[in-house]
C-alpha cells in the first residue's frame, strides 16, 4: 500500500484533466505542438497573465509550425496585441485567486507562528496582530 505524503505540498500547480491527451483538440497535435501547449499553460500560471502569452515568448516556447498548429487547434488565439490560451481562466486560477491563496497561505503561518510562540507559552505581544485581534494585548 502506498503511503500519503506527510509533509503538505503548498507549490502552485496548473490543472490538467486526465483525459487532455484524448480530446479532439488534443490528438491530433505533434509532440512538439503539445509540449509547446502545456509549457505556455505553466508560463501563464507562473507569471500570473490570466491566459495571455507575448509574441516574444511564444516564440521562445516553440516554433513557429508549433504555434501554428495551437491556432489551427483553436488552443490558443489573437488577443489584441498577446496571444491567449483559449478558455484559460475556465480551466486555471486567475491572478486574484493565486493572490488570495498566497495570502491565506501566509495567514496561516503567521496564525501558527502566533499559536507556537504566544498562545502555548503564554508570553502575548501587543506588535503582534493575532494576539491583539483575539483580546489578549491591547495594540500598541
Amino acid at each position: 500500500m502506498t503511503e500519503l505524503p506527510t509533509k503538505f505540498d503548498d507549490r502552485l500547480y496548473v490543472r490538467i484533466d486526465h483525459g487532455m491527451p484524448d480530446n479532439p483538440k488534443i490528438v491530433g497535435l505533434s509532440d512538439s505542438a503539445f509540449r509547446m501547449y502545456i509549457e505556455a499553460i505553466c508560463w501563464c500560471s507562473r507569471q500570473r497573465t490570466n491566459g495571455a502569452i507575448p509574441d516574444a515568448m511564444l516564440r521562445k516556447l516553440g516554433s513557429k509550425r508549433s504555434s501554428n498548429e495551437l491556432v489551427t487547434a483553436h488552443l490558443i488565439e489573437r488577443g489584441g496585441d498577446d496571444w491567449t490560451i483559449h478558455d484559460y481562466l475556465s480551466h486555471q486560477r486567475s491572478t486574484n485567486e493565486i493572490d488570495k491563496l498566497r495570502e491565506g497561505r501566509a495567514d496561516a503561518g503567521t496564525f501558527g507562528a502566533h499559536t507556537r510562540w504566544h498562545v502555548s507559552k503564554r508570553k502575548y505581544k501587543a506588535d503582534c496582530p493575532h494576539c491583539v485581534d483575539e483580546g489578549l494585548v491591547r495594540a500598541v
